[in-house]
């Protein structure tokens, strides 16, 4: 592959354009719904992500400045045992997420209650697994460290609170995701903000006022997420139906189908906790002194930075999930071109700031005067941000592509190249540099995800059918005559049918001028495809307008119109849902 040649490939995968060139050029697909969706979501999932993953970092910033040296690495030694029983809850999360995100954006309304009900199962009994497995899971990991003294008492203190709060945080995990898929931002924010808060209070009080040390901050961080779990689980019974099945059991292809979907995601989590765990050792052994609190304040800076990934990705996760589910490949595109892009403006920042204030971070956990090598380390891990931002994404979009194989063979393979660099990395080089081997490890994981998705962008072209032709269109709303009008010329020079081509024009002509007018909004963002074979036509529409009439007759949700019964006898079969905070149509003429 010649130069020229790669930064083409590359340009295509990051370079987020306007529009993606399908010789439509007034009415080519334009990337301003899915932004659009991006930006709204994108501040609440950082709020949430804000108050979620500082919970465990606020622990340690508490007993830093309150207790001592000591108890800020007891909160960090237990960091791999805590991300070992988050394995479960990301396992079940996320796969609970992206099949039913995926079943959404196909419209099987029964195949979508029994991946409800079967999700509802897996996670209470999964619950109740981890809860008894967790207390030999930390006597192993403790014990392995060989801890001696007021370290060792400090870090089983702790330890006991966080084990309070698996279940409860596994059944929170959850409720994010799902809430996430139903497009509830704002509610997520507000759990993950009261959850923050309480969880701030209560270690200031249990740590500060009532001198329970260390153990304090594990019970604050209890109270935090038995509180967050009680409050997510009513509203998620009181006012959305992620529990509600209408009856329908799952079965065990269902539950099957959730733990496939999760287990990229899953297998990172595994990865990510051999390697806290065997990191850990390494840190230790090269910096017996400060290690720990090094380790505190890198992986507090990451947390940080997380938030931005985090959101990102969670702001994409239901959009993407949709568009999978439509088998819109152009729309996944644009949708990943959009996330890179904003992951590293996001995650660039971070890091400058990182990079030139790293005493700040140690100041704010109570190291005042950190030596050269804390200051070293910090620096040389934060250059690996932006690469794991950039691979949150691609994993993303492997999962939702069902690429589940190749992603979860990656992600251990490449993980567990961490600890050998590590090692080699502190003999060879200097002790700051086994930081350095998160950059290497995900540059190696990046390379081989750039090739893994350009041979998807080329399996998706040789899969279009030579007797099929689709267009891509952004329509405004008072456009809707004109682009009807292309339409049917663009079905007539390609010898399709005329007949069918007139019945989707004229009901794009419908749909858009209903949703302008039920709307009151002339700046609808109007996204369609209009996929012609030899003797029907596929029509999927989405806009950004308020959920638009809807007579519940049972179960079934059916749109109506002025002009409802004219597109029935036009259209061989109409669905409607309002996801995401978007109408979604689907018209078969």
């Amino acid at each position: 592959m010649n130069i020229e040649s790669t930064k083409s490939k590359l340009k295509d995968v990051f370079i987020a354009s306007d529009h993606e060139v399908d010789n439509n050029e007034k009415y080519s697909r334009d990337g301003q719904l899915t932004k659009k969706k991006l930006i709204e979501y994108l501040p609440a999932m950082m709020v949430t992500n804000l108050s979620v993953l500082l919970l465990v970092t606020v622990d340690g910033l508490v007993v830093g400045n309150l207790v001592n040296e000591n108890a800020l690495s007891s909160v960090n030694v237990i960091y791999p045992a805590v991300s070992f029983l988050g394995i479960a809850s990301i396992l079940v999360a996320t796969g609970i997420s992206t099949s039913i995100s995926r079943q959404m954006g196909k419209g099987d309304q029964m195949a979508l209650r029994r991946l409800k009900n079967a999700g509802l199962k897996l996670m209470l009994i999964v619950a109740v697994i981890i809860s008894l497995l967790q207390i030999p899971a930390f006597y192993f990991i403790i014990d392995s460290y060989h801890l001696k003294g007021e370290l060792l008492d400090m870090t089983w203190a702790y330890s006991i609170g966080i084990m309070l709060t698996t279940p409860f945080g596994l059944v929170s995990t959850v409720g994010v995701y799902q809430l996430q898929i139903i497009g509830k931002m704002k509610i997520l924010a507000a759990l993950a903000v009261t959850e923050g808060i309480v969880n701030l209070v209560f270690d200031l009080l249990f740590v500060g006022v009532f001198k329970m040390g260390v153990a304090g901050a594990g019970y604050g961080t209890a109270v935090a997420s038995i509180v967050r779990c009680i409050i997510t689980v009513i509203f998620l019974i009181k006012k959305t139906d992620v529990y509600n099945s209408g009856g329908v059991k799952g079965t065990g292809e269902d539950i099957k189908t959730i733990l496939t979907c999760g287990l990229p995601e899953c297998s990172y989590s595994v990865m990510s906790t051999i390697q806290a765990y065997l990191f850990m050792h390494i840190v230790l052994s090269y910096m017996p002194d400060d290690g720990g609190a090094i380790r505190g304040v890198c992986t507090f800076c990451y947390t940080l930075v997380y938030i931005f990934i985090s959101g990102v990705v969670g702001s994409m996760r239901p959009l993407a999930g949709l568009l999978s589910g439509a088998n819109d490949t152009r729309g996944l595109r644009i949708l990943v071109k959009q996330c890179l892009n904003m992951c590293i403006i996001l995650i660039g920042i971070a890091t400058v700031i990182i990079e030139l204030i790293p005493w700040l971070f140690f100041s704010i956990h109570g190291v005042k005067d950190p030596t050269d090598l804390g200051i070293s380390s910090l620096r040389i891990y934060g250059i690996n941000f932006i690469f794991s931002g950039i691979n949150s994404v691609f994993l993303l979009y492997f999962s939702n592509r069902k690429d589940t194989k190749f992603a979860t063979t990656l992600t251990v393979v490449g993980n567990a190249t961490l600890p050998l660099f590590a090692y080699i990395f502190g003999s060879v080089i200097g002790p700051a540099w086994i930081w350095f081997s998160y950059t290497v490890m995900n540059i190696m994981i990046l390379t081989v995800y750039i090739r893994r998705y350009l041979g998807w962008i080329q399996k998706d072209k040789e899969n279009d059918d030579p007797n099929s032709k689709t267009l891509y269109m952004t329509v405004k709303a008072e456009e809707a005559i004109e682009a009807s009008r292309y339409i049917r010329n663009y079905a007539q020079e390609n010898d399709f049918p005329l007949r069918v081509a007139n019945r989707a024009s004229l009901c794009m002509e419908e749909m858009a001028a209903y949703a302008k007018q039920s709307q009151k909004n002339d700046k609808l963002l109007i996204q369609i495809i209009v996929k012609f074979t030899k003797d029907e036509v596929f029509f999927m529409m989405l806009d950004t307008g308020e959920c638009i009439a809807l007579d519940e007759d049972k179960d079934v949700q059916k749109l109506t119109t002025d002009n409802y019964e004219l597109i029935k006898r036009l259209s061989k079969s109409v669905e409607y849902q309002y996801l995401l905070n978007m109408n979604y149509t689907r018209i078969v003429v």
